[in-house]
């Protein structure tokens, strides 16, 4: 039997962190995906989600007596998606190994932005005090990264060996500056992350064409399609904002013919209620679909995610 790639959700929420009663079941934290695929552990985005992974990926460190080695693999670099970075515990530890891989024009962007959102007198810790050993890579569309048992390389269509996770990304402009959507595979499994991105008429070709088959795909669905449109009473339209609705994602999904649709970055004004009822109607148009929470974990094999969401969803009827 083949092993499992699973998927852990950290952080949900888009824009900022939104604790509170009203967000218990789905969270509050900003966008962190943990995807861990046989010895390797990916980290999808940096929001605040990123905090509490990184204390557990200490404690599973202590646990194994091993080192804390991650790849870290940033959509975009607004402030909803690196704000948790200066708080990621393995970070501070000299014998952690992060391979920190980002968008940009020059092979310092991503480690210049970092460098920004930590300078004094903003914040009291600079980069250069967190003494894990860090690798910054900046990535271009070609770019593949490939993941063996004792390598992270990049490549452009070189040959992989069957043991390898294999990482591909697309640039998408459907979100102001560009963000990157990453494919991961690996025994056959397949999860897309698809985050700030907004839908097209007939939905996007590239990206139906780029997620095809995959076995999870994590798309952006902020805003109800009220909200989108304007109908909401006192809220602008968002049309433009470079985000998408449920209804969106699922008519992705559906072109892309993928397993199972994950429902991600929602609006930090949403509460739990409204979440509940986005994922109904998405449900309705995708049955595969579900809104993401904080410590759902999938795995891609036995599709999980979605026997949480049905029951779940049945529990509140």
């Amino acid at each position: 039997m083949k092993e499992n790639v699973t998927v852990k959700f950290w952080g949900v929420r888009g824009s900022y962190p939104t604790p509170g009663l009203d967000t218990v079941a789905f969270g509050g934290n900003t966008a962190c995906v943990e995807v861990r695929a046989g010895q390797h552990t990916l980290i999808i985005d940096a929001g605040t989600g990123i905090i509490p992974l990184g204390r557990e990926l200490t404690r599973r460190a202590a646990q194994e007596k091993t080192a804390v080695r991650a790849v870290l693999l940033f959509s975009h670099l607004h402030h909803d998606h690196t704000q948790g970075f200066p708080f990621f515990g393995p970070a501070y530890n000299p014998a952690a190994r992060l391979h920190l891989f980002g968008p940009g024009a020059s092979e310092k962007t991503l480690e210049n932005l970092l460098e920004h959102n930590q300078q004094p007198p903003s914040f009291p810790i600079t980069l250069r005090d967190m003494n894990a050993a860090k690798e910054f890579r900046s990535l271009q569309e070609p770019d593949v990264i490939v993941l063996n048992e004792n390598e992270v390389r990049l490549t452009r269509g070189e040959a992989t060996a069957p043991e390898s996770v294999v990482i591909r990304l697309m640039k998408s402009y459907a979100h102001p500056g560009g963000v990157y959507i990453y494919r991961i595979e690996w025994r056959g499994q397949t999860l897309v992350y698809a985050s700030d991105i907004e839908g097209y008429v007939g939905g996007d070709r590239r990206l139906v064409a780029f997620a095809q088959n995959a076995d999870l795909l994590i798309h952006d669905a902020q805003y109800s399609e009220p909200h989108y449109c304007g109908q909401l009473a006192g809220l602008a339209s968002t049309q433009g904002y470079g985000h998408s609705t449920p209804q969106m994602a699922c008519e992705l999904a559906q072109a892309a013919g993928v397993r199972q649709l994950a429902l991600f970055h929602h609006d930090p004004s949403y509460t739990d209620e409204t979440l509940y009822a986005l994922e109904a109607q998405a449900q309705a148009i995708f049955p595969a679909a579900f809104s993401a929470r904080e410590g759902l974990e999938i795995s891609l094999i036995t599709a999980s995610g979605l026997a949480w969401a049905e029951s779940h969803y049945a529990e509140r009827m």
